[in-house]
């Protein structure tokens, strides 16, 4: 019997969004009062190890968008990429909404994200996971995103924004940069009982 695997690289959507855009994201990070930083958790584990992830995580309502130019600007650019995500594979235009929780992440040196995960699990926070989105926000080469069945490597560059399914078959990681400090921003479109969410 002969199997013709599908290329499943081609699920796995990029665009770049302005690089005045990213450089909003991290003044908001760096200068946000309403929200605390916290360290980077595993979402399934009671505690985190460095070894395992690293990061300090800024994690941000949804509703506060549109309290925000800079995150308003952002969500702007992201509806249309999810637009145009759509209007290439219509069949993932299930009932979806963006996650109620995103996050904005900052890596020191030799941080990340940095063992084999995918998104959507039995983990209540994460079982209605439908698609990922995230976006560099600084130019990191040696510190992207691996992709294990794709055999696949993203190199981080400012502005550049993948989604992509939320599934097991897009098990990945970060590489850590060992030179310069990241930052990216992320969440998921989460399946909904009826209607496609509006981003806010």
């Amino acid at each position: 019997m002969v199997i013709d695997w599908i290329d499943m690289d081609q699920f796995i959507y990029e665009t770049t969004f302005p690089k005045d855009v990213c450089d909003g994201l991290i003044d908001f990070y760096n200068n946000d009062e309403e929200f605390k930083k916290h360290p980077g958790q595993i979402s399934n584990r009671e505690d985190t190890k460095s070894d395992d992830k690293e990061s300090i995580d800024l994690s941000i309502p949804v509703g506060y968008v549109e309290f925000d130019q800079r995150l308003d600007v952002y969500f702007n650019f992201l509806h249309q990429s999810f637009v145009t995500y759509f209007q290439k594979f219509e069949q993932a235009r299930l009932p979806c909404k963006i996650s109620e929780i995103f996050n904005i992440q900052w890596y020191p040196k030799g941080g990340g994200y940095k063992i084999w995960h995918f998104e959507r699990t039995n983990n209540k926070h994460a079982i209605r996971r439908h698609l990922v989105w995230m976006t560099y926000l600084t130019d990191n080469p040696y510190g992207g995103t691996e992709f294990y069945f794709q055999d696949l490597y993203i190199p981080a560059e400012k502005g550049k924004t993948i989604i992509w399914p939320a599934e097991w078959m897009y098990t990945h990681k970060g590489r850590p940069d060992m030179e310069k400090e990241k930052m990216i921003i992320t969440g998921w479109m989460e399946f909904t009982a009826k209607g496609m969410g509006e981003l806010t």
